[in-house]
């Protein structure tokens, strides 16, 4: 019993960790960029369109995706998967997000000549970082209640790799947040240079997350 209790609480303490990670990631580096992927980008687009506080909204689909995985679930273990998921989501939307609210002001700070890489550069850290709190959770026994979830599903009942799964959906949010955030001067040529940065910095952060995310999953804390 010591030891199963010990477990839970090193369970508890990594998804606490990954679920900070993650907001880190996404209000320092992503969401103030309007870098969007994955649920927490399409949250941020709902609010956008909708002002509805993007962590509500990402607390509203995260918990009505972990209800459909955990319906499509059969393994034994599936109430501590459920609780451990739930936790995360709880930590990071209700708690991490708003803690971390300010950290949307933060700019990388790189030297004038380099200002051109500040998209790509700030599109690869936000990768590592949420890549490497998705893994950490995803490790525990948890989940993020996001695309990572469904990557987990299609992988088993389909056959599919949960990084192909992960990239079709990230490439999704991202068309409609170029389609949001961008719109009609998508072809500006005034604001050109910027779009395409803005187009190849999310698809940097499309390639980078799913690698991140399978080399914590297989490789680190076995």
């Amino acid at each position: 019993m010591k030891i199963q209790r010990k477990d839970e609480l090193s369970s508890l303490i990594f998804i606490i960790t990954g679920s900070f990670i993650m907001a880190i990631a996404l209000n320092a580096f992503l969401l103030n960029n309007d870098l969007v992927i994955g649920v927490g980008g399409l949250s941020r687009i709902i609010e956008k369109q909708h002002g509805i506080p993007q962590n509500y909204v990402y607390w509203f689909l995260s918990t009505f995706i972990l209800l459909l995985g955990s319906l499509l679930k059969k393994e034994n273990n599936k109430e501590d998967f459920i609780f451990r998921s739930f936790t995360g989501i709880v930590c990071l939307s209700l708690i991490f997000l708003p803690l971390t609210k300010s950290l949307m002001k933060f700019r990388l700070p790189l030297p004038e000549q380099f200002s051109f890489l500040f998209m790509p550069v700030t599109s690869a850290i936000g990768a590592v970082l949420l890549g490497l709190g998705i893994g950490i959770i995803m490790k525990s026994g948890g989940s993020t209640c996001g695309v990572d979830l469904l990557a987990r599903l299609f992988e088993k009942e389909k056959s599919i790799k949960k990084s192909k799964t992960m990239r079709v959906f990230d490439f999704s949010v991202l068309a409609i947040g170029i389609i949001t955030f961008i719109g009609k001067d998508l072809l500006d040529p005034v604001t050109l240079k910027s779009t395409l940065l803005y187009i190849s910095s999310g698809l940097i952060l499309i390639y980078l997350l799913p690698k991140v995310v399978e080399f914590v999953d297989n490789r680190i804390l076995s």
